[in-house]
């Protein structure tokens, strides 16, 4: 009766029946695995953490200023030993020339073409002067041959070697030898090729070929040469600075262990590692021999969906500090009387953070529905945009109760009417010519916006006149806003439209609605350039039903560009006007899609799927989403940074207080060396006078380097450019002068985009490069001070006045003027022959741009100059700050009450921190 055989059958066939499918016993598997992998790797980065005192979202901050510290320390160390220091220097000269790449193809080409001029049977062809003429050939050749080796001298061998020995000037206090190192030239001798060559009877390959390994060989020759006397004088003159080496193995270590582990957090996260596994197949395969069978086994399945990454409204990494320490450790050291500074900046720094506003700049392509984006978020139809591109306006919205507008000026204006009109052989020079001036034959050669925009200016160019009388900025009525922001005929002269609405949630916010993208209009451009790198947040909008455009790519990879040079920038997505989606299978697909896109291009973000109509009818979750983010951008991420670094300084004085009682109660022997060297500062000072100087030389450096390689990118990126244009379309219009006209207009609009995009990227890296340039000038010094109490934290963001620098631009006429005379429909319908036009076009092209080029590099040097004007500035108050400290320290003399004072602050520091 107790017999249960048949139960315990039923069981185990029922359990067979029902057993967990191989899909998900894997799934399982491996979510329990990748679980506690995480949590082992989460409890290992904790404990390094702990080790190296900091928190989590210090980490990247506390790296950098480790690695800064640890490369002055190394550099100290090599410049004590000056034969260490010479065999360093030339062991990397070697590795620079053995690196080199001297002899590419096209070089040695050229070669080629002067060895053949050197045999005894070249000659040039006519009847008369023929050894004159044939002299002159061989001469051209080797100049030809002597330009092109000589660019790569400069590329190859002269820039990594001005970088490499450019760590030098931060101890070298004999300019002339800083400016050495930094402008060390090596110009390569006619002499050195000519000198080479042996009788030939004819120039064969081999010949060739040996003839380049001999030229490298005796560049690397006359380099070693000319080098030598510049590397002894450096090595005579570089001075460690006294900075204390410091043992920072076990730092090293942990930093380094650290950056592993969250390497593989996030390849575990984000499910990366499967990545691993793509070829796995393929090398079992070959280890043990194995072979095809028709048995297929379905892929692991991936996971359902990447989870949204607007469902965590903020960055958990971001920790917020509690203001609440930070006024407390203020508390805590202000009746202790040392670095009263360091008290006014945090207490300045406390004082600025209660004030502060964050500028959030909304980008996207024409009719993405930016503006429907802001009113949503405001909560009703505020503001209203231009439907013609052409007249649309900036607009900015902040709190308060009086709006405002500022018209463009004149020249601006006038510019924007000879840009509309040039392709139609009109030119205006100056809008009275304009006003006088017949455009009725535009009306069928223009786009329908852009004929509004002329006839708009005509119309209503009096009252532009009469206003700019009384200057740019006019107030105005709310009731006005429409009229100035939406109606051709008085949007057309503005500027900006200054928004002002007394709601509440804009009291910390300034919110930026850009133009339109990619709007073929140079002003566009120039505005939203400057929007970009001002803006704290930046909001990106895509049009649901065709999200991700190539131009939305294409602006996104710009941006990341300038996100990089500006690294306290925050980006979001907005997919807008969601309720188009048929169902949630659909949004899910156009998230991924906009997901995966944004990753392919590198640049990870928040995305956030919002109904702006939606949300002023009855209310949208993903606008609510989006508002709870970016109030918490406004009060908390966005002062993160201003946070850590006042936690920093607190950490600092901490630290000296240990310091200080460390040398008072065991170590007076150290403490007087520390006043003497005190007092040395305070009397000669202790940042160098070439300071200044070697940063500049340093920018006007990077300004050569980065010209010369915009020159060789533009033959690269213009040719594509050139290709879209300038093919077999062009052949279907019966008019072929006219289709001419029409690609020019259309290509110098690709390019003008284009240029201005790089020009402004590279003077953006100027502006990042003179400013990180002096603060690695002062690294030393800082780290040197830092050892003797001296608290200073050097920072600069000198800005570059962009508007000083003209834009590169080709102007019309000049382009057509210069496309090849073999230009015709039937030669582009011929593969070979089209190949060869578009390379003329290109080529053209690049020379057309050169003058404008080296102005542009010109102007870049001329604000180098400006921004160094403001430097001296910057430095001169640095260098009273230092002196300020050090005669505080001189006279503040350490007795037992004072150290008691010390020791109980640097107690209650260390409790809160």
């Amino acid at each position: 009766p107790e017999n249960q055989i048949n139960e315990l059958s039923d069981f185990l066939v029922y359990q067979d029946n029902h057993r967990e499918s191989m899909e998900d016993y894997i799934k399982r598997i491996t979510e329990f695995i990748t679980d506690d992998q995480l949590s082992y790797i989460q409890s290992e980065m904790q404990d390094i953490l702990s080790i190296l005192d900091i928190e989590e979202a210090q980490f990247d901050q506390a790296y950098l200023n480790f690695q800064q510290n640890k490369s002055v320390s190394e550099e100290a160390q090599l410049l004590n030993d000056p034969e260490k220091l010479m065999n360093y220097l030339k062991y990397q000269r070697k590795k620079i020339l053995d690196n080199a790449y001297l002899m590419p193809h096209e070089m040695r080409e050229k070669i080629r073409v002067y060895l053949e001029s050197r045999v005894k049977t070249f000659k040039v062809g006519g009847l008369f002067n023929k050894k004159k003429k044939t002299e002159e050939e061989r001469q051209a050749r080797l100049e030809n041959v002597m330009s092109e080796l000589q660019d790569l001298v400069n590329q190859q061998v002269r820039q990594p070697m001005r970088e490499d020995m450019s760590f030098l000037t931060r101890f070298i206090n004999q300019s002339s030898v800083s400016n050495a190192i930094l402008n060390q030239h090596y110009e390569i001798p006619k002499t050195l090729i000519s000198d080479l060559y042996q009788e030939q009877m004819s120039i064969s390959n081999q010949y060739v070929l040996n003839f380049c390994d001999d030229v490298v060989k005796a560049i690397h020759n006359y380099v070693k040469k000319d080098s030598n006397p510049l590397l002894k004088d450096a090595v005579k003159y570089a001075e460690s600075q006294n900075i204390e080496a410091e043992d920072e193995s076990t730092d090293y270590s942990e930093y380094e262990k650290y950056i592993k582990l969250r390497e593989l957090q996030e390849s575990l996260e984000t499910h990366n590692y499967q990545h691993y596994y793509i070829h796995l197949d393929d090398s079992l395969d070959k280890l043990i021999d194995r072979t095809e069978i028709k048995y297929t086994k379905e892929e692991l399945e991936q996971p359902e969906r990447k989870e949204k990454a607007n469902k965590t409204t903020h960055n958990d990494k971001e920790e917020n500090i509690d203001l609440s320490v930070i006024k407390k450790g203020i508390e805590i050291i202000e009746p202790v009387p040392l670095f009263q500074q360091t008290k006014d900046d945090l207490n300045a720094a406390i004082e600025r953070m209660d004030q502060q506003i964050v500028k959030i700049g909304v980008f996207g392509t024409f009719s993405a529905g930016k503006s429907s984006l802001i009113n949503a978020l405001l909560g009703d139809n505020y503001l209203v945009s231009s439907p013609n591109p052409t007249t649309a306006a900036t607009t900015e919205l902040s709190y308060g109760d009086s709006s405002a507008i500022t018209l463009k000026k004149e020249e601006q204006l006038l510019a924007e009417l000879n840009q509309l009109v040039e392709t139609q052989q009109f030119h205006f020079d100056n809008l009275n010519d304009f006003k006088d001036t017949d455009t009725t034959a535009l009306k069928n050669s223009l786009k329908k916006e852009q004929l509004a925009f002329v006839n708009a200016v005509k119309s209503q160019l009096e009252l532009y006149q009469d206003m700019l009388k009384d200057g740019l900025t006019h107030n105005i009525n709310q009731d006005e806003v429409k009229k100035w922001s939406a109606e051709d005929a008085y949007a057309a002269f503005v500027e900006t439209v200054h928004l002002k609405l007394p709601i509440d949630w804009l009291k910390n916010k300034i919110i930026v609605d850009s133009l339109g993208l990619y709007s073929n209009n140079q002003r566009h451009s120039n505005e939203t350039e400057k929007i970009l790198t001002s803006s704290d947040l930046i909001l990106y909008v895509s049009y649901f039903n065709h999200s991700f455009t190539d131009n939305d790519k294409a602006f996104i990879e710009y941006m990341k560009e300038m996100n990089q040079l500006n690294e306290n920038q925050t980006f979001k997505m907005i997919i807008n006007a969601v309720d188009l989606a048929e169902s949630q299978s659909d949004l899910d697909a156009v998230e991924d899609y906009v997901s995966d896109a944004l990753e392919q291009v590198n640049m990870p973000a928040d995305i956030y799927s919002v109904s702006s109509r939606r949300s002023l009818k009855e209310g949208d979750e993903g606008i609510d989403k989006l508002k709870e983010s970016l109030d918490y951008f406004a009060s908390v991420e966005s002062k993160v940074v201003l946070q850590h670094q006042m936690k920093s300084q607190l950490e600092q004085i901490s630290n000296s207080f240990a310091e200080m009682s460390e040398d008072f109660q065991n170590n007076r022997q150290e403490m007087e060396k520390r006043q003497s060297k005190i007092q040395e500062i305070n009397q000669k000072g202790a940042i160098p006078e070439t300071t200044l100087s070697t940063a500049k030389q340093h920018a006007y450096n990077e300004v050569e380097d980065q010209i010369y390689h915009l020159n060789e990118r533009l033959k690269l990126q213009l040719f594509d450019e050139v290709r879209t244009v300038f093919n077999a379309q062009m052949t279907k219009n019966k008019d072929f002068e006219d289709e001419k006209r029409i690609a020019v207009k259309t290509y110098l609009e690709q390019i003008h985009a284009r240029l201005y995009m790089e020009q402004t990227l590279i003077a953006e890296r100027i502006k990042k490069f003179l400013n990180q340039q002096l603060e690695e000038q002062l690294a030393p010094v800082v780290k040197q001070l830092n050892q003797l109490h001296i608290l200073i934290h050097p920072h600069f963001n000198i800005d570059m006045n962009k508007d000083e620098i003209d834009t590169l631009h080709i102007d019309f006429e000049q382009m057509y003027q210069s496309l090849p005379k073999k230009l015709s429909k039937k030669r582009l319908l011929q593969p070979k022959a089209q190949k060869e036009i578009q390379e003329d076009v290109t080529m053209n092209t690049v020379e057309l741009l050169q003058d404008d080029i080296n102005l542009l590099r010109q102007q870049l040097e001329q604000q180098v100059k400006l921004m160094g004007q403001t430097a001296e500035k910057q430095i001169k108050a640095i260098s009273d700050e230092i002196h300020q400290q050090a005669e505080e320290l001189l006279k503040v003399k350490l007795d037992t009450s004072l150290i008691k004072q010390i020791d109980s602050a640097h107690a209650e520091l260390k409790s809160i921190l």
